[in-house]
């Protein structure tokens, strides 16, 4: 008589053989799971990384868009910049143009090397800035630091006609000053802050100041300023200016790391340099 077979359970050599294809199979499949979340998470990191630095440059190229023309300067080596911003301008009225009978008082009328108290602003609307400075024709960053292309201005009034023949303008008040250069695109700045980006201990440090105020072409940033971006290896700017008939150029490379991983980031803005 044969033995019923049908509630036949495993030997034990049968479990052993499938403990241990089992163990093969796990230890196969955990070392491409590894991998995989391994590759995730850093692919996730350099994402992140990438995303901070776009952002901080984005930031930057943002400010450096209302940079006064030929203020930018790279300091500490390389390491940081120095800029001013414009909180708005203008069109000046040159004593060589032709309005007819608007904007007719001469004294009004821009002239390099000529002294005035009170120029014209075409257009309307301008913000009256008591203590700001106003900009014509900047050469140089020297030249603002030196205070030769700038006036603090005293107040915007409007024209008044019929002495100025006009009411589409204003005019620019400030104390006696003789800018000593021409301007081809007769346009006019006034400053709202000076600017400095620097690294500092693994950050960039971001460090801003009133009108003209720490403008000296040395580093004034420090760790107590806001953070633009951290974890940062190194940076390095770099300063084409261009010419009066062309924008300039800020390079920027930019080295972020976290946790063994790190992003390198170039970038080039374009400075509107014109006076």
């Amino acid at each position: 008589m044969t033995g019923d077979r049908t509630n036949r359970g495993f030997t034990l050599t049968e479990m052993i053989v499938v403990i241990v294809v089992l163990g093969i199979v796990g230890g196969i499949l955990a070392g491409f799971i590894y991998q995989a979340t391994r590759a995730y998470e850093d692919t996730k990191r350099r994402t992140e990384l990438v995303a901070r630095a776009r952002t901080a440059m984005d930031r930057l190229a943002s400010e450096v868009l209302h940079a006064v023309p030929n203020s930018i300067q790279v300091l500490a080596g390389g390491t940081g910049i120095e800029f001013v911003t414009a909180a708005f301008g203008g069109r000046l009225v040159h004593a060589t143009e032709d309005f007819g009978n608007r904007f007719k008082r001469a004294n009004r009328r821009f002239l390099p090397n000529v002294t005035r108290h009170e120029l014209y602003s075409v257009g309307t609307g301008k913000p009256a800035t008591s203590g700001a400075p106003l900009v014509i024709a900047n050469g140089s960053p020297s030249d603002l630091i030196s205070g030769a292309t700038w006036a603090a201005l005293s107040d915007i009034v409007p024209a008044n006609q019929p002495q100025d023949g006009t009411t589409e303008g204003q005019v620019l008040q400030f104390s006696n000053k003789r800018f000593p250069y021409d301007t081809p695109s007769r346009h006019y700045q006034v400053i709202d802050y000076t600017h400095e980006v620097g690294l500092t201990a693994g950050s960039l440090h971001w460090h801003r100041t009133s009108g003209l105020n720490g403008y000296d072409g040395s580093a004034g940033w420090s760790a107590a300023d806001p953070v633009l971006v951290d974890g940062v290896n190194g940076v390095t700017f770099r300063y084409f200016p261009g010419s009066a008939q062309s924008g300039g150029i800020l390079g920027v490379t930019l080295e972020l790391s976290e946790r063994g991983e790190s992003i390198t980031l170039l970038r080039e803005i374009h400075v509107r340099n014109t006076p």
